[in-house]
């Protein structure tokens, strides 16, 4: 998520001050709370470093570490006077003055600094640190108790700094050199940028012709500009909550009235996703794990095929004794034989406790024994080569999904194909059907199964016997369904419904798929059959590219 100096600028305008300080609190890890008079300020320096207003933040009832204990009992009957962005960057100064035991106002000065990834809070007086979040010794800096506090090197410059010129002898692509050189600005608003400069963001520089800087610089100052205005947005990316901006950004977006009212909203839609996102990782390990394991196995029949193809040498070991029996000695540990195929000596290595004509039986029997298990291990082969394929086909599935109800979908097909055992818990039958993929074409509605039991969902319960059914051809993929509601379906919304199965099979990235398309009153689902497995025929076949957003 994106915390650049924009929003940093935005959420210091919404501190009022001067305003009391009624309270220092320790909320969830790595967050500091300060009480307001109205309101509270959440001071994070965690996974996303940053800071924003809340009506009330939730406080932690784990007792407070040593550096809100430090901050209570320096900043206790405070006044927050002051609230300033340093340099326009991603550092915020708190100015808090505060009366001592014996009456003298003492000022003290709390920065929460983010740099790269990392967050901090440092709380200092007369430009001495009192004590860190974190404390840092490194070759840059040293944040300690004791040692002079300065801020962090800021070389990149202001916007009204950056010209034509800035773009010379640089050969970097575009986001990068303009995060690099203007102050203020992360990647993803920097991608923001050349999306509204119509510019692709990983171009070189060098590669850009005048027209294109000059539009880049008109619209790197219309987005600082258009910052400056009341209101930030939340980007929203097939239905989920993706990050904040100070701007308008490019697609689906909220508006919402200040920063930290976007923040807020932002962060809880992270919490209710928490969920998904950890069940979706947990999901992804086990099919990871399936198909880590079934290629062990592959590997493992190979071996043995490939024994089964020496099985040849073995006869052919035998013969020659046989037919040299004669000359060769009783016993030995090995003997020296002539090979009739290219009339040169080789060794056979013998077991010497049996004769040399028990040791040829043993390769003949050895022979026999291993092409007996030819036929086996072929068909073994073939099965553990379509369940790599199925279960690669659902680590897409899995990577491709969206909503809770799809993981545990997904999961739930597991249980029943037997690679995953059932849990005591009823969670997956009292969870919502996810809802397939809808596309609306030329006035008919096309239906696209994101997972196997949406593929059995949508072709055998929701669709009717004159609408189409749609698959790539003898390849993992969606069922797609257009919708016919009575009315013949016309050749281009053939063409975009195969076009869209061919977009959601396994060869999605390849030129051109075929695609079998029928009615679904010749579709079956065998009984018993794994989920997403049907048969049909009376179809026909078209050759698609597949479908491009």
């Amino acid at each position: 998520m994106p915390y650049d100096a924009l929003i940093v600028s935005k959420i210091v305008k919404e501190i009022k001050t001067p305003t009391y300080l009624t309270g220092v609190h320790q909320g969830k890890k790595g967050t500091v709370i300060f009480s307001l008079k109205e309101k509270d300020l959440i001071l994070d320096v965690n996974v996303w470093p940053h800071i924003h207003v809340s009506e009330k933040a939730e406080i932690s009832k784990d007792n407070p570490i040593p550096f809100v204990s430090i901050l209570r009992s320096h900043l206790k009957g405070g006044i927050l006077t002051k609230v300033e962005q340093v340099n326009f960057d991603r550092v915020v100064k708190f100015t808090i003055q505060v009366k001592n035991l014996i009456g003298e106002v003492e000022t003290f000065e709390i920065y929460h600094e983010v740099t790269g990834a990392f967050g901090n809070l440092i709380l200092t007086k007369d430009g001495m640190c009192v004590s860190a979040f974190k404390e840092v010794i490194s070759e840059r800096r040293i944040i300690k108790k004791g040692v002079k506090y300065e801020l962090p090197q800021e070389n990149r410059k202001h916007v009204e700094e950056i010209d034509l010129n800035s773009f010379e002898d640089s050969s970097e692509k575009l986001y990068v050199f303009l995060v690099k050189n203007v102050r203020g600005l992360s990647k993803k608003s920097a991608i923001e940028t050349a999306k509204r400069a119509n510019v692709s963001f990983d171009s070189s520089l060098k590669g850009l012709n005048i027209k294109e800087k000059e539009r880049i610089l008109t619209t790197l100052k219309d987005v600082f500009e258009e910052s400056k205005t009341n209101g930030a947005y939340v980007s929203v990316e097939n239905g989920i909550s993706k990050d904040v901006f100070a701007f308008k950004p490019y697609g689906e977006k909220k508006r919402f009235e200040s920063a930290s009212t976007a923040i807020e909203f932002l962060l809880k839609e992270k919490r209710e996703h928490g969920i998904f996102e950890s069940k979706k990782s947990e999901l992804f390990k086990k099919v990871r794990h399936l198909i880590s394991k079934t290629e062990g196995t592959l590997e493992k029949i190979r071996k043995e095929l490939l024994n089964v193809e020496n099985a040849e040498e073995f006869r052919r070991y035998g013969e020659l004794i046989v037919s040299q029996l004669y000359s060769l000695p009783k016993r030995a540990k090995y003997v020296d034989v002539t090979d009739w195929a290219n009339n040169r000596k080789i060794r056979i290595e013998l077991d010497p406790r049996l004769d040399v004509s028990k040791n040829a039986n043993h390769f003949f029997e050895m022979y026999s024994k291993i092409k007996k298990k030819e036929d086996g291990i072929k068909k073994r082969l073939k099965i553990m080569e379509k369940r790599l394929f199925y279960f690669q086909q659902l680590l897409d599935d899995v990577q491709s999904s969206s909503s809770i109800e799809e993981i545990f979908e997904i999961e739930n097909e597991l249980i029943i194909g037997g690679f995953l055992k059932k849990k005591r818990k009823k969670r997956i039958k009292t969870l919502k059907h996810s809802k397939p993929l809808e596309v609306m074409y030329n006035g008919f509605k096309i239906l696209i199964g994101k997972n196997n039991i949406q593929n059995d969902r949508i072709t055998t319960k929701l669709a009717s016997n004159e609408d189409l059914w749609f698959h790539a051809r003898e390849v993992p993929g969606a069922h797609v369904i257009v919708v016919s509601a009575g009315r013949k379906i016309p050749n281009d919304v053939i063409e975009i419904a195969a076009s869209l199965a061919a977009a959601h099979c396994r060869y999605k990235d390849s030129p051109w798929v075929d695609v079998d398309y029928t009615k679904i009153k010749y579709v079956s689902k065998p009984k018993g059959a794994k989920p997403g497995f049907v048969l049909y025929k009376k179809f026909k076949t078209i050759r698609v590219e597949p479908y491009k957003d």
